[in-house]
């Protein structure tokens, strides 16, 4: 993504002790790419922030199924750059009525924004699909029902039908930054683990699915 003295994405990509599974680490240092951005926009150079992503991937994508982009919820040219780059969005929401108003403030302002970008890319920015997740959820917290009943009430068929559970054992494991299929079973109430891997494998079906019908697959 960088503007000068770049790499192939391929240079970057490190593989895991998962089967098949590559990541590309990111971090604090990918912040300065906000400021190169507007620098870069100022000197007019090309190609523009919107298209970087989308170029760097060409050459790895006959490689991969699937490749997911993590994003800060944040109007960044970070952000900016992975919306034009996808081809679906997973926004993930907790049933909270601050959080669900808050999500609504930033699709409105990335709506307004990808407008913008379309404007400079000369292109229109879509998607095969937009699904949104309810994370951290409590069954049994009533207003966290009445809010995800809401949620699917104004969107429909956009929300998940799985949702995220909120669970000991996923917050655990990511303290020792490790997934919920890393840490060790004994750590936990056997029906606490159980109940994480149900929620987290059901997620983890769902979106294949979406993503296969994206594809033209049933």
């Amino acid at each position: 993504l960088r503007y000068e003295e770049q790499v192939p994405l391929s240079d970057v990509i490190q593989t895991t002790y998962f089967h098949k599974l590559d990541m590309v680490p990111a971090g604090l240092m990918l912040s300065e790419y906000e400021t190169e951005t507007a620098n870069a926009l100022a000197r007019r150079v090309q190609p523009i922030f919107a298209e970087r992503l989308a170029l760097a991937l060409e050459e790895v994508e006959a490689s991969y199924d699937i490749v997911l982009i993590d994003c800060p919820p944040q109007l960044g040219f970070l952000t900016l750059t992975a919306l034009a780059a996808s081809t679906g969005l997973l926004v993930t929401v907790v049933p909270g009525m601050l959080d669900i108003a808050s999500m609504s403030q930033f699709l409105k302002l990335a709506s307004e924004t990808v407008k913008a970008v379309e404007e400079a890319i000369g292109k229109r920015v879509t998607w095969d699909f937009v699904k949104f997740l309810i994370t951290r959820y409590e069954p049994s917290d009533g207003p966290q029902t009445q809010m995800a009943g809401y949620l699917r009430s104004i969107l429909a068929g956009q929300v998940m039908t799985e949702p995220m559970l909120k669970s000991t054992a996923i917050s655990d494991a990511g303290m020792t930054q490790q997934t919920v299929y890393e840490v060790d079973p004994s750590q936990f109430i056997r029906k606490t683990i159980d109940r994480a891997l149900t929620s987290v494998n059901g997620v983890g079906d769902e979106l294949e699915q979406t993503i296969q019908m994206a594809w033209g697959r049933r």
